[in-house]
């Protein structure tokens, strides 16, 4: 609404052409103008063209704009867009002079982009000659008071809906639509353009869905209760925040537009804009939720509303958890009386009112006392009767007077028409009306007959059970008072005792190591496993089981102890085979890893060796002094360099090749071995921990092989050495050795000692130096179990081992071995490639994953023509190419196709070509390879290479070539 006159045309130009007037201010209306600069509500005036003219500084306080920005502006320019629009009937009225003012309400616009509502109060300013000038008048602000106004009639809208929404639940007949009345009260107050209610339930794999159970649409929207989409819809993952923040009590609400992607795929299509969802959880549990969307316009819901619409569902939530409770009570009283019917007690409510007696019985008490409920609801005498005349009074105590027994247990004597007496345990409850006076009793009828026999039966068996311990084959023994009243035969076994009197009136704790004492078994049963030892001091592992008893008719602990010992050091055992397997197989890779390029390096260092060598200046050393003063390079002590260099890489392949030793799996294989080649070998992998204690020392014989198997024996000797060297203390090598020592005794066999000049071991405890579990070693270092795993190795091989020692003189160690009956001594020859003819220039195939092996293989094999791959998948593209080699020299573990795959591939597709395939291998450090290399003939060449063999197994290949492979 603008307040410029409805027909400007009437007025003169003149008038419409004056400028801005300015007040006329006497002295006196100085204060006057004190007074309107000081008013909160904004006083203005206006010309004929509605520009402000005058606004005193409360303009300021209320829009934001300042009077001096404006002044000379149409006050339409700061009006809401709808309310330029506005009837323009009442200003029309003012200018014509029907009515003295005009008052109604805008929307006045802010700095800040929003609007305050303002209360407009206008008159006509006339000037001396009565033409009319502009208009004068207030602004009123009332923003504070419309939105009160505004928030007040909405909640009033929300409380009606959230009333008739109350009725409508309570009028819910049971098991009828709880959702449906509901929710069109809600649509109605909320104005958003669909209400639905979804409910979770879990699919068969223990997934939450959701599913719409009810929903209310405005006129005009397009229900979605028929969407199958929104049938067993996932919360996981794509509504999960929706879980996550409902199971809190939270809600969700905002702007779709704002929403995670996942989300949005599934209320976009519905053309949802703005949504709020409240949960729905009945004993604090999660059971659904109810939505509010809005189609038309994305307004988000105010805290006004989400209160009042939280209130709302909080509403339906208690209903559906009275509506539970109710369903839940229910199916607790039916299966009450389902349980009272089928229980093995007897469950009875004895009125003492007139008529006086039962009330309930149930159809139990037939079965247990020989009278039906028919019988007891005729007779209320009936227990009277039939109860043992010695309880009689205690029967009528529980009937009439049950306030003293209430929750207890009281055991009464009842006959059973066949003559029998019952023990039967009643518990008793009395039953009050309003006024608190009793009027019935609730009881429970229980036949503990066959237990008070039973009691009866053990009281009179506590001798038999005395004799049926004496007969257990576990150790047992019976305590009173911490002190053993009772020890079988076992017990005195196993303790190395020879009576039974010799452990009466001692603590069993005294024997049993880490056991509680007797006070703490009072409790209930206590197992574990413990330490039994013996009269010799030799200690044995048992699990014990005690438990509280009455013996002789006093309280007792029995407990019984069964030796596990032997299954214990099997267990250990596997334990230490399971943890070498891990040790093993980490070696096998570790060992693999370096020799792959220890190949190429050992192979390089020679090759470089060779053509130095070929490129020393001729002569002594006068030669090389004066090329060396002639600035030319000393190329012989390069060549010593290099061979430094060689020296130390093939200790490392020396090292590798012990890894690869412990990492086999064959340990039951056994064959003829060279007992030096072992010792050595230890030798090396011990000397890290013999450098600081002691100087090592070899005295070997003249000794056949031995039968034995590698890895174990290499074990038993590493162990033997190792302890040897621990037990000489650090810092004295010079003054102390190590010793190893080989010899053949008169029986042909091989002996091998290890003998050190340590602290020496305690004559009291060698014998038990071969037991498990036994060390000498502090704890921590030692596990009891390495000695011991030898000595089964040892003879398990058909050998033995035995130890002699003195306390500060040493220890030897006498390791006794078989030798096969016929040794093959002469091992093949390998192929000498100076003697054979020279082969033809063959063609050889390298299939290598590591690239620097396959250049030294083409260097060491330069006089035939060489293709290398670097890839299992690369060989074969070659072979289909119509590569056809002489030889393939193949790596066996490879990481895209193993050497395995490539040979299968070569026998399916080039039938006869896998006999020429030699394999190349740094370890094949995994079963299902070893198992394949051992299952083929064809020849395995170990990294790093010996360059003299492979060149031989080559030109023998090529010599042996089928026609069909001609190159």
């Amino acid at each position: 609404m603008t307040l410029r006159p409805p027909a400007r045309p009437t007025f003169s130009s003149s008038i419409m052409q004056k400028p801005h007037s300015t007040p006329d201010w006497t002295s006196n209306e100085h204060r006057y103008r004190g007074v309107i600069d000081s008013l909160r509500e904004v006083v203005f005036q206006t010309d004929l063209a509605g520009t402000w003219t005058f606004l005193n500084p409360a303009w300021t306080d209320i829009t934001g704009f300042s009077v001096e920005e404006s002044l000379g502006r149409s006050f339409s320019d700061f009006l809401h867009p709808d309310d330029r629009e506005r009837d323009p009937e009442p200003l029309q009225k003012l200018f014509a002079g029907e009515v003295e003012f005009v008052r109604h309400e805008m929307r006045y616009l802010t700095r800040d982009g929003s609007y305050r509502w303002v209360e407009v109060f206008a008159r006509l300013m006339h000037d001396d000659d009565g033409g009319i000038l502009g208009t004068a008048g207030t602004l009123n602000d009332f923003t504070e008071r419309k939105a009160a106004d505004g928030a007040l009639a909405r909640r009033e809208r929300y409380l009606t809906a959230l009333v008739d929404m109350q009725q409508r639940l309570l009028a819910t007949q049971d098991g009828g639509d709880l959702y449906g009345p509901a929710l069109a009260p809600l649509g109605h107050a909320s104005g958003a353009s669909r209400v639905y209610v979804f409910e979770l339930h879990r699919a068969q794999d223990g997934a939450i869905l959701s599913s719409q159970r009810a929903e209310w649409c405005a006129p005009g929207v397009k229900p979605e209760i028929d969407n199958p989409d929104l049938q067993n819809v996932p919360m996981e993952p794509a509504l999960r925040r929706w879980t996550e923040t409902l199971s809190r009590g939270d809600v969700i609400e905002g702007l779709v537009a704002s929403f995670p992607a996942s989300e949005r795929e599934l209320l976009d299509p519905q053309g949802i804009l703005s949504l709020l969802v409240l949960p729905l959880r009945v004993r604090g549990v999660l059971t659904g939720f109810v939505g509010f969307d809005n189609t038309s316009e994305a307004r988000r819901w105010d805290r006004l509303e989400v209160d009042l619409l939280s209130a709302a569902a909080g509403a339906i939530s208690m209903a559906l958890e009275r509506r539970e409770s109710e369903r839940a009570l229910r199916e607790r009283e039916r299966r009450f009386r389902q349980l009272a019917e089928n229980a093995s007690d007897v469950l009875y409510v004895y009125r003492r009112e007139a008529p006086r007696g039962f009330a309930y019985v149930s159809r139990v008490a037939h079965t247990k006392l020989g009278y039906g409920p028919v019988a007891h609801y005729a007779d209320a005498e009936l227990w009277y009767r039939r109860v043992h005349e010695e309880d009689r009074a205690l029967m009528e105590q529980l009937l009439e007077a049950p306030e003293p027994f209430q929750g207890a247990p009281v055991v009464v004597r009842f006959l059973h028409p066949d003559g029998r007496t019952l023990w039967l345990e009643h518990v008793v409850a009395p039953v009050t009306d309003a006024s608190g006076r009793m009027v019935a009793v609730e009881g429970l009828a229980r036949d503990i007959t066959e237990r008070r026999q039973a009691e009866e039966a053990l009281r009179l068996s506590e001798a038999s059970f005395r004799a049926l311990l004496e007969g257990v084959p576990d150790a047992a023994a019976i305590e009173r008072d911490n002190q053993i009243v009772y020890a079988n035969a076992a017990l005195v076994a196993t303790l190395g005792f020879e009576r039974a009197d010799q452990l009466v009136g001692r603590p069993l704790t005294e024997f049993v190591r880490d056991m509680r004492s007797p006070d703490a078994v009072r409790a209930g049963a206590l197992t574990g496993e413990r330490r039994l030892v013996r009269r010799d001091g030799r200690t044995r592992v048992a699990e014990v089981v005690s438990l509280p008893l009455r013996f002789d008719g006093q309280p007792a602990v029995v407990s019984i102890a069964r030796d596990v010992t032997e299954q214990r050091q099997l267990q250990a055992r596997l334990t230490l085979a399971d943890r070498l397997a891990s040790v093993g197989t980490l070696a096998a890779g570790i060992a693999h890893e370096i020799n792959n390029p220890l190949a190429f390096v050992l192979s390089n260092l020679g090759f470089l060796s060779d053509e130095f060598s070929r490129s020393l200046p001729p002569g002594d050393g006068a030669a090389a002094l004066q090329a060396r003063l002639k600035g030319e390079p000393d190329l012989g002590e390069w060549q010593e360099v290099l061979q430094e260099a060689c020296e130390g890489a093939e200790r490392v392949r020396q090292i590798v090749r012990q890894l690869k030793t412990f990492s086999r799996p064959d340990e039951e294989r056994v064959s003829p071995l060279d007992v030096h080649a072992v010792l050595e070998s230890v030798a090396m992998m011990a000397a890290n921990e013999i450098r600081h204690r002691a100087q090592l020392r070899r005295d070997y014989g003249d000794i056949p092989p031995v039968m034995a198997n590698e890895g174990k024996l290499s074990q038993v000797f590493l162990n033997l050495v190792v302890n040897a060297a621990q037990a000489i203390p650090e810092g004295a090598a010079h003054r102390h050795e190590i010793r190893l020592a080989t010899r053949v005794d008169g029986a042909g066999r091989v002996v091998v000692e290890v003998a050190d000049t340590g602290v020496g071991i305690a004559r009291e405890v060698i014998d038990r130096i071969f037991d498990p579990f036994f060390t000498t070693k502090p704890v921590g270092v030692g596990t009891g179990l390495g000695l011991s795993i030898c000595h089964s190795i040892i003879s398990g091989l058909g050998g033995d081992i035995t130890v002699d020692s003195e306390p500060e003189r040493g220890t030897l160690f006498r390791v006794v071995l078989p030798t096969p009956e016929t040794v093959e001594r002469a091992k093949p020859s390998e192929p000498d490639s100076r003697q054979a003819p020279r082969a033809p220039r063959g063609r050889v195939l390298v299939v290598d994953d590591e690239p620097a092996v396959g250049r030294v293989l083409q260097r060491i094999l330069r006089e035939h023509q060489v293709d290398v791959a670097c890839s299992g998948r690369q060989a074969l593209e070659l072979l289909e190419r119509g590569l056809v080699p002489d030889a393939v020299l193949c790596d066996v573990m490879m990481p895209d196709l193993t050497g395995r795959d490539v040979y299968e591939a070569v026998r399916r597709e080039y039938a006869g070509l896998e006999r020429r395939f030699v394999f190349v291998s740094g370890g094949a450090f995994t079963s299902g390879a070893r198992d394949f290399l051992a299952s083929i003939p064809n020849l395995l060449l170990e990294k790093p290479f010996d360059e003299a063999r492979v060149r031989g197994v080559v030109e023998e290949l090529v010599r042996q070539r089928l026609p069909a492979h001609d190159a």
